[in-house]
């Protein structure tokens, strides 16, 4: 079997340009009335579906042989921490820097103890405020997706897969509301974001069993490619009933699915310049908000958009967050990785499995 999934390295990169385009247009919509192709009329963009998907997607392709083995639990966790924290960690550090020093920058939820903890270590809050970084939402529930997926390492693997489909029926039957209870612990417990990670768990464990041809691979890419923009569409002047996270879950699998099955079957070739940047993918997530308050802000008050335009100014904003992004990868992201596997690697016997960084590029 092919090792490589190219397409979907690449696809990596679709998460934080997304999520920064929506974000980029709610900006220039607030500054100066400039709402690019109306996304900030839009709850999100589908991106952070992606997100959730992309994760569950990749989780079973490295991982499924690993199930039920001695050690593989412990390796795993490591290399989910190491993955997110550290960076995430550091990003939180500089944006509360700039609250301290810039009281434009700073919402109050800085000087919350409750916001604080919550923040830092990643765990809901119980008056559903966001972490200081307002992207990190997402990560509240990938680190809750990991500890789920975490159940299938288990020994007996019958047990593992037992309670990893149990969690799917019961988020099931929380998300139809056949059971529901008024509790913040509920809601996230048992969030319909829970099917979007197992749904990419699907479309991975799918395109390893079934021989689909390349056709009809490239055929969900493209059908899901164009769900994007339908979906947009649908929500801001509603033609179909269908719901923006189903929606975009459908587009999102059929992506998945169709990059995995063209992955699988050709030899693909990207410029490295493309592989680094969906390697960069998860650092330009966590930085951009960032880049995006300070630097429009910034140029607001310096009276550039006069000079530059409303198109000039988001093009701007989108080089800086792209670079500021790679940068962060480069310099902070990539040498954070090597430093905290050596400090929770040092009296470790096993290897550590690939980090999200070659994810996308092998299969062990």
């Amino acid at each position: 079997m092919r090792r490589k999934l190219v397409l979907i390295q690449l696809s990596r990169a679709l998460v934080p340009i997304l999520v920064m385009l929506h974000h980029l247009s709610t900006t220039m919509m607030d500054y100066y009335g400039f709402n690019i192709w109306n996304l900030a009329y839009l709850p999100l963009t589908g991106g952070v579906y992606y997100f959730f998907s992309l994760s569950g997607f990749m989780a079973y392709y490295i991982y499924r042989r690993k199930f039920g083995k001695r050690g593989q639990l412990s390796d795993f966790l490591i290399n989910r921490f190491i993955r997110i924290y550290p960076l995430y960690w550091v990003v939180t550090l500089v944006f509360l820097l700039l609250a301290f020093l810039f009281p434009w920058f700073a919402t109050g939820a800085e000087r919350d103890m409750a916001v604080i903890l919550t923040s830092i270590f990643l765990v809901p809050n119980p008056e559903w405020q966001d972490p200081f970084l307002i992207v990190a939402w997402s990560l509240e529930y990938t680190v809750y997706f990991y500890l789920m997926f975490s159940v299938l390492f288990l020994s007996p693997r019958l047990l593992g897969k037992i309670l990893f489909a149990a969690w799917g029926i019961l988020s099931l039957v929380g998300v139809i509301g056949i059971v529901y209870i008024d509790h913040f612990l509920f809601d996230f417990l048992f969030a319909s974001y829970n099917l979007m990670f197992i749904a990419g768990v699907f479309c991975a464990w799918l395109i390893l069993h079934a021989n689909i041809p390349v056709i009809i691979g490239y055929l969900f890419i493209a059908c899901g490619l164009v769900g994007f923009p339908v979906t947009w569409m649908n929500a801001i002047n509603p033609f179909m009933e269908v719901s923006f996270e189903m929606s975009s879950s459908i587009s999102i699998m059929l992506l998945l699915i169709g990059l995995g099955v063209v992955d699988l079957k050709k030899d693909i070739h990207i410029p490295n310049a493309f592989h680094q940047l969906g390697n960069a993918a998860f650092a330009i997530y966590l930085v951009h908000n960032v880049v995006l308050d300070v630097f429009s802000e910034w140029m607001d008050q310096a009276g550039l958009h006069e000079v530059l335009g409303n198109v000039g100014m988001s093009l701007v904003l989108v080089a800086l967050m792209m670079f500021f992004g790679i940068l962060a990868h480069f310099k902070l992201e990539l040498p954070l990785h090597r430093i905290f596997k050596g400090w929770l690697q040092r009296n470790k016997t096993p290897v550590v499995a690939p980090s999200d960084t070659d994810a996308a590029t092998k299969n062990t």
